[in-house]
């Protein structure tokens, strides 16, 4: 199997969110789809949608709300 993506080490203090809401999706969707729900992609996924966010709002996205403070 080849793929375009790559290897990347995602270290997290508790690792449950991740992996309830995984199962959640996978709950959620077609039973043909849920073995394409993985933590990889719940992971991609979620990044995809703050970098959407960050564009389009900048300092006012839901991301550097939680991790920026201003002065």
């Amino acid at each position: 199997m080849t793929t375009d993506k790559a290897r990347l080490t995602l270290y997290v203090s508790d690792r449950r969110p991740l992996d309830e809401l995984t199962e959640a999706l996978r709950r959620a969707a077609p039973l043909e789809q849920r073995g394409f729900i993985t933590r990889s992609t719940v992971a991609e996924a979620a990044l995809s949608l703050a970098w959407q966010d960050w564009q389009a709002r900048g300092t006012d996205s839901d991301l550097a709300k939680r991790l920026v403070t201003s002065p």
